[in-house]
């Protein structure tokens, strides 16, 4: 997936039952400011966080993951994707962050080697940043293939589109989010989780015939 992406995940890595802990709010604030220091370090772009906006994106992803959580028994690793998703929509609609950028201040330009994606959309690309850390660390201590970032990420059209889309409806972070990793968006519904390509795939398994005698007979 590239360091640049998710420079946040070696720190994240540290903290013990990564789990339960990014349930936390001080965990979520600690490795959220974390993230925005190594992705912005040497980039000449700065940042404010509004610790209260980002309470409130924690208070409703906290809600609504504990709404859907019996989901992770059907796919652990994809429901852990889902959830990341779900953080990213409560931080594009909460906007904790305010990137400050040199040129908008008179002070000297941006690095020309800044990498394009940070450059057009910082406070964009630091939400996705630290979702797909976070998401990568988890599964790694879960011992689950850790998703990695889709050569669409690389695409600036990828994520002009992403920013204009989700300034009409936050949800759609959610697909945006999957197509980082590699997945297949549902664009109907990207905030129902059991609409999700995996869970309905896993439904038609266990819903078929050679799945129903395979219960029957106890094998």
């Amino acid at each position: 997936m590239g360091p640049m992406l998710t420079p946040l995940k070696p720190e994240v890595e540290k903290v013990g039952d990564l789990s339960h802990e990014a349930r936390r709010f001080r965990t979520i604030l600690w490795s959220f400011e974390k993230n925005i220091e190594l992705l912005f370090r040497g980039t000449g772009l700065a940042a404010e966080v509004d610790h209260a906006a980002l309470a409130e994106a924690f208070s409703r992803w906290r809600q609504a993951f504990d709404e859907n959580k019996h989901l992770a028994d059907v796919d652990r690793r994809d429901f852990t994707i889902f959830a990341a998703g779900m953080m990213l929509k409560e931080l594009l609609a909460a906007r904790p962050i305010t990137a400050i950028v040199p040129d908008a201040l008179g002070l000297p330009a941006l690095p020309a080697t800044l990498d394009h994606r940070l450059k057009r959309w910082p406070e964009g690309y630091a939400y996705t940043s630290f979702c797909l850390s976070v998401a990568a660390a988890v599964l790694g201590e879960m011992g689950d293939a850790e998703p990695a970032a889709a050569g669409i990420a690389e695409d600036p059209r990828f994520w002009d589109s992403f920013r204009e889309n989700v300034a009409e409806n936050p949800a759609n972070a959610i697909a945006f989010f999957d197509m980082v990793v590699g997945l297949s968006p549902n664009w109907a519904a990207p905030d129902v989780p059991w609409m999700r390509r995996t869970f309905l795939d896993r439904k038609r398994l266990l819903e078929s015939p050679g799945a129903t005698t395979l219960t029957a007979d106890g094998s």
